[in-house]
C-alpha cells in the first residue's frame, strides 16, 4: 500500500521519476490494485481529464485520498483554466455552479462560488458561471477546499485506525509479516 500512495502522490505533481520507477516494477506488482489506481490518476491528470480525474479521486480510499489532497486545489485549477480557455468568449457563455461541483468534486455550490471568483470568474446571479474571454486569472495559490466530499467522508464515522486496518485488508496485505 506504501508504494501505491506515494506513487499516487507523486502522480498529481507530474513527477516523471515516479512513473518511469513505476514502469520498471515487475508486472506482478504493477498489477497491484493500489498501483493501478495511482497510474490511473496519473494518466487522466497528465491528459488534463478533470472528469476522468476527479471520478477516480472520488472513488480513492481514504488514504490514498490524503496523499492527493494537497494536490486537489492545482488539480482544480488546472480544469478551471481549461474550461476558461474552452468557454470563454467576449459576450461570456455561462455554466451551472451545479455542473461544476459535480465535475470537480467540489463540496457545494458556495465552495464553487468561491472558486470562480478566487480566478476572477464573474457569477450570473448565484447559480450559473460567466465565462468572459480576459476575466480567468491565476494569482497566488490556488484555493485549498475543505475536501469532504474528496477525503473527509470517506472516514464514514470510523476512527483513523479502522479505516488504515479496513484498508489494509482489502488490499491484502498480511500483517502477520509485518514487524510490530
Amino acid at each position: 500500500m506504501g508504494g501505491g500512495v506515494r506513487t499516487l502522490a507523486s502522480a498529481l505533481t507530474g513527477s516523471v521519476e515516479a512513473l518511469h520507477e513505476v514502469l520498471q516494477l515487475p508486472e506482478a506488482l504493477r498489477s497491484c490494485p493500489a498501483l493501478r489506481r495511482a497510474l490511473a490518476v496519473d494518466s487522466a491528470f497528465r491528459e488534463g481529464n478533470a472528469a476522468r480525474l476527479f471520478r477516480l479521486l472520488r472513488i480513492l480510499p481514504y488514504l490514498q485520498s490524503c496523499a492527493v489532497r494537497c494536490h486537489i486545489g492545482r488539480a482544480r485549477r488546472g480544469a478551471l483554466a481549461r474550461l476558461a480557455r474552452a468557454l470563454s468568449t467576449p459576450k461570456g457563455q455561462t455554466l451551472p455552479l451545479g455542473f461544476m461541483v459535480r465535475l470537480l468534486a467540489l463540496d457545494g455550490p458556495e465552495e464553487a462560488r468561491d472558486l470562480c471568483q478566487a480566478h476572477g470568474l464573474p457569477l450570473d446571479g448565484q447559480e450559473r458561471v460567466v465565462f468572459l474571454r480576459g476575466r480567468y486569472t491565476e494569482e497566488g495559490l490556488p484555493p485549498a477546499g475543505t475536501c469532504k466530499v474528496l477525503v473527509g467522508s470517506k472516514l464514514a464515522g470510523r476512527t483513523l485506525e479502522e479505516v488504515v486496518m479496513a484498508e489494509e485488508e482489502d488490499e491484502g496485505v498480511d500483517r502477520s509479516k509485518s514487524p510490530a
